[in-house]
């Protein structure tokens, strides 16, 4: 029996969250103390946002105002520092790749993290001098979250999710939505995208309301949006590892019903599906019931404490479950 394991990022006890190579450490140890006779293959995996090469390996260097990794043949690249997308450094990074000739596909990971300033930075003299200056590369924006730009269920509407009956933030939707409503009615038919189906609107299209606009800025440069777990998946290598795979095990820090749809588990349980085998997930906050777990491919979902000890304990109680004994 071969056993893949997704391991991302898991909370400690007191304060604090352990990176995906450390998580994939105490899983690696607890489930192999546990199943020593189950084939195992941990893969650190990264959630898809700004610091996603972080959990990658290859060679790193830094351009513009951003760090490059190269993974294979593409360039991820991350901020050079903090968590968050700064806007102009971004945009003097993807610049001096496109100085360097670079040939390779751009990946740049955003999740739906908000950019330390104003997403349309990104553009510095203007959209359309921005899309001639990165016009010969192959970029990809990866996103956290389905969201279009603009409407009922767009940036604006995220923001007031659950807090209607604040008439400030309210206030604040509703100015941000006429703000972008104006850059769109400039950008969407620089932008425009000759297509048979979806929408016609760059504003409309989903993703487009992610990580604050930054999504939108830069699929209006030309930048293609893509999903975020499944591509950060793929380019830790647990595709690859998951092909020969018995039962495919996510950890993650927390699994809510976002989570199900844009975390480590929906890449999880989607390469489970392709093998006809089980997904399970372990996780140390478990905001879901059984019935949003069948519809999202899970077979069960473990909780436990945070801290490492926790996260051992229970990895080896899901040894036992899912793989025969000797």
């Amino acid at each position: 029996m071969r056993a893949v394991i997704a391991a991302q990022s898991w909370p400690r006890q007191d304060s604090g969250t352990l990176a995906p190579d450390q998580t994939a450490r105490i899983v690696r140890d607890a489930w192999s103390a546990a199943a020593p006779h189950v084939a195992l293959d941990v893969v650190a995996t990264p959630a898809g946002g700004p610091r996603t090469a972080d959990a990658l390996a290859g060679e790193t260097w830094s351009v513009g105002g951003a760090r490059a990794r190269r993974v294979g043949t593409v360039a991820v690249l991350a901020p050079a520092s903090g968590g968050r997308w700064e806007p102009g450094a971004l945009s003097a990074a993807l610049l001096g790749l496109a100085a360097a000739g670079e040939t390779g596909r751009i990946v740049v990971p955003l999740g739906d993290e908000t950019p330390a300033g104003d997403a349309v930075d990104v553009w510095g003299g203007g959209l359309e001098a921005a899309r001639a200056g990165v016009a010969r590369l192959d970029v990809v924006a990866l996103v956290g979250s389905d969201r279009p730009l603009l409407g009922f269920t767009g940036m604006s509407a995220a923001v007031r999710d659950g807090r209607e009956h604040d008439a400030a933030l309210a206030q604040a939707a509703q100015v941000q939505e006429e703000r972008w409503a104006a850059i769109a009615r400039e950008a969407d038919p620089v932008a425009a995208r000759r297509t048979l189906i979806g929408p016609a609107r760059l504003s409309d299209e989903p993703g487009t309301g992610a990580a604050g606009g930054l999504a939108y800025a830069l699929a209006a440069m030309g930048a293609r949006l893509v999903p975020a777990a499944p591509a950060a998946a793929e380019l830790a290598g647990l595709d690859s590892a998951a092909h020969d795979a018995d039962v495919v095990v996510a950890v993650t820090e927390r699994l809510t019903a976002s989570d199900l749809d844009h975390g480590v588990v929906s890449a999880a349980s989607s390469l489970a599906a392709r093998r006809g085998v089980p997904c399970v997930a372990v996780t140390s906050h478990l905001a879901v019931g059984r019935r949003d777990l069948m519809a999202a491919g899970v077979a069960s979902a473990h909780e436990a404490e945070p801290g490492e000890g926790a996260l051992g304990d229970q990895i080896r109680r899901v040894a036992h479950t899912w793989t025969p004994r000797r």
